[in-house]
């Protein structure tokens, strides 16, 4: 039981333990959320744009078909992080296999601890029979370098631990959580900061009284960043997340498509938090690479031809079909949803030409 596990650590140590080590016992711990939990759709805890509608993958599909023709034209390792119920991965095979060259250039990578949902991936792939014999499932991501890769995540990097940190009377303080013996319970505790090494780390993203960090998620794409930089590809990013600090802390728990404390069902429920994007592009740069998109949603899809395919797809449609569609693209392009709260990061080795 995870919330064993971490009274455990708690206890062991004698002192509380950060938000980043509490959530990554919660969620990637042996019996933790993402390892063995069905958490996807409308009996899961959320539901994701590929969900919602088949144009989120059908344009991302042919964007990835585009980047490849025009800058990268040979065989490539085509890698998602975090497949889930591989919906998005069917919807951009879809779209691969009417492009014979690049169908035949691609061999399939997906990144998946959980045991649950790669089952459910090998079903749908299984009807995908050339795809499913060049398809591999790894824990993590390593790849070999010897040909480009193309990178693609959605709702990935926001669920990858973070920490807290705000400023109050020009002292920083971290958020930090311990267990409370008396009420049996799980609270947060906020420790004044005097180690210096961290103290300067906070420095670094100039921040005014609120940070929220995740080395982790640093690390994990900063892996990529670096492998794209030795062996060609791209990287495409698609998460709710910000450019700019915001003034407020971002972490937040669902449970069965509801808002929850991130305390409570610890194990049993998703927590995420936005995604600095600023944070990855300057990563990104860091690794001499070029920055190919940074926008909504919204202006994403809609640069890359999200209507001309709704109406493309609506002349072969029923009525139930077709409003099935429009109230599709309305949410994943709506400015005062999804279409503004989610952005799109895509990063390359190649230059523009």
């Amino acid at each position: 039981m995870i919330k064993k596990k971490i009274i455990k650590k708690i206890i062991e140590t004698q002192k509380p333990i950060t938000i980043e080590q509490y959530i990554n016992l919660c969620l990637y711990s042996k019996g933790g959320y993402y390892i063995n939990s069905k958490v996807i759709g409308k009996k899961g805890d959320f539901i994701t744009a590929p969900e919602i509608s088949q144009l989120f993958g059908d344009i991302l599909g042919l964007f990835i078909f585009y980047i490849w023709e025009k800058k990268i034209n040979k065989p490539i390792n085509l890698v998602e992080l975090g497949p889930g119920k591989g919906t998005l991965l069917i919807d951009i095979i879809n779209i691969a296999k009417h492009f014979t060259k690049f169908k035949e250039s691609i061999n399939i990578n997906l990144i998946e601890k959980n045991l649950n949902l790669i089952k459910e991936q090998k079903k749908k792939l299984i009807n995908f029979n050339f795809f499913y014999n060049k398809t591999k499932w790894l824990r993590s991501f390593n790849l070999p370098t010897n040909k480009p890769i193309i990178v693609y995540a959605n709702e990935f990097l926001d669920c990858l631990p973070i920490r807290q940190f705000y400023k109050k009377d020009n002292k920083w303080f971290e958020k930090m959580i311990t267990f409370e013996q008396d009420n049996q319970c799980f609270s947060f505790l906020d420790v004044k900061i005097t180690d210096t090494k961290i103290l300067n780390e906070i420095k670094k993203y100039q921040p005014k009284n609120i940070l929220e960090i995740s080395k982790i998620r640093e690390d994990y794409f900063s892996k990529i960043c670096k492998h794209i930089y030795h062996s060609g590809g791209m990287i495409i990013i698609i998460d709710y997340g910000y450019f700019e600090i915001p003034q407020y802390f971002t972490l937040q728990a669902l449970c069965n498509n509801k808002k929850s404390n991130i305390l409570d069902n610890p194990g049993s429920q998703d927590i995420t938090s936005l995604v600095d994007f600023k944070k990855l592009i300057i990563l990104a740069k860091s690794y001499k690479l070029n920055i190919e998109n940074f926008s909504t949603q919204r202006e994403f899809f809609l640069k890359y031809g999200i209507k001309e395919r709704t109406k493309k797809i609506i002349e072969k449609s029923t009525k139930q079909q077709k409003d099935n569609i429009k109230k599709g693209l309305k949410r994943l392009i709506d400015k005062n949803n999804m279409g503004s709260l989610f952005k799109v990061l895509v990063v390359s080795k190649y230059n523009d030409k």
